[in-house]
């Protein structure tokens, strides 16, 4: 038998970092790390889709587009709301003052699971919120996203005084004005926090979606233009650098890859079957995954605690 042949260790500092692995069966994994204040989602696939239409022979369709002079802020930088996405996230109502603490707490173990809901499912899901005349109109990513944010909190036992924050990401392309250009290539994520107390989140589908749907409306090119002033008047960015911290219990992430072109990589070998996040890092941070096959399932892919995941699986289905 081979002896294995162990990875050599590399620096911290990297762009991008890639791994083909061959299966016997003639399979193949590519496993993709991209520093993620050099791409997002977006400038991340476009890169990976060229690569495997270079593979094919077939010519780039989108150059990359770069000019980061595109998201500086305004001067002088004017920012005209609070921007709560950069403020602490809430901490546990009954936990003791971080300086109070003698040791540090231990880590309670995670687990992380995929949760596929079927076309059938979404609709009977989206069947909860009304849809009277005059009614307010809400996105798929709401109704799954508040029925995500529903769940985590009953699975956690968050008692209904106590607040949770979601991080919503958005892609600013669009949503600036003017557009950015057809191929811009970096990070234009911002980030929508719906906040609320767990008694509304878990009141019901309706009540959460209404909460998530304002906090995504409110994306607009003068909000991400005020992101933009906020954090240049930051002294210290490193300040606001997101982690285990900011989506642990009770808050949550939930990031849609919807819309992304997740399954367009064809080296030659036809579309993928699969393709996700090849770990989730946080506790509280969770994916949502269209299907490869088209056939109009999403699913969701969640880290939680060990036993708030045995709950959590029970109730992602009850309803």
């Amino acid at each position: 038998m081979k002896q294995f042949r162990h990875l050599t260790k590399i620096g911290a500092r990297f762009c991008s970092l890639l791994q083909v692995t061959h299966f016997k069966c003639g399979g193949v994994a590519i496993g993709v790390g991209m520093q993620h204040h050099v791409a997002d989602g977006f400038s991340g696939l476009h890169f990976i889709n060229s690569w495997a239409d270079l593979c094919r022979g077939v010519p780039i369709a989108v150059m990359p587009f770069i000019d980061r002079s595109l998201l500086r802020a305004r001067d002088p930088p004017t920012p005209a709301y609070p921007h709560i996405e950069y403020q602490p996230a809430p901490a546990m109502l009954s936990e003791p003052p971080q300086a109070a603490l003698t040791s540090k707490p231990a880590t309670p173990p995670t687990a992380v699971a995929i949760f596929k809901l079927s076309r059938a499912e979404l609709v009977r899901l989206r069947s909860q919120v009304p849809a009277r005349e005059g009614a307010p109109r809400f996105s798929t990513y709401a109704v799954l996203a508040a029925h995500v944010w529903r769940c985590a909190s009953l699975a956690r036992g968050l008692p209904a005084d106590q607040p949770t924050k979601l991080y919503c990401a958005t892609d600013g392309r669009q949503r600036l004005q003017p557009p950015l250009p057809e191929g811009y290539f970096g990070n234009v994520i911002f980030t929508a926090t719906p906040l609320a107390n767990a008694g509304t989140v878990t009141a019901g589908v309706a009540e959460g979606a209404s909460v998530i749907q304002a906090a995504l409306d409110r994306m607009d090119d003068g909000y991400c233009r005020s992101a933009l002033d906020y954090l240049e008047l930051q002294p210290d960015l490193s300040a606001l650098v997101r982690g285990a911290h900011t989506f642990r219990c009770p808050n949550l992430g939930l990031t849609s890859w919807v819309r992304l072109p997740i399954h367009d990589a064809d080296f030659g070998w036809g579309r993928p079957v699969f393709m996700g996040p090849g770990g989730i890092a946080y506790e509280g941070l969770a994916f949502v995954l269209p299907s490869a096959n088209r056939d109009g399932s999403l699913s969701v892919a969640i880290s939680l605690q060990a036993e708030h995941m045995e709950k959590f699986r029970k109730l992602i289905y009850d309803f």
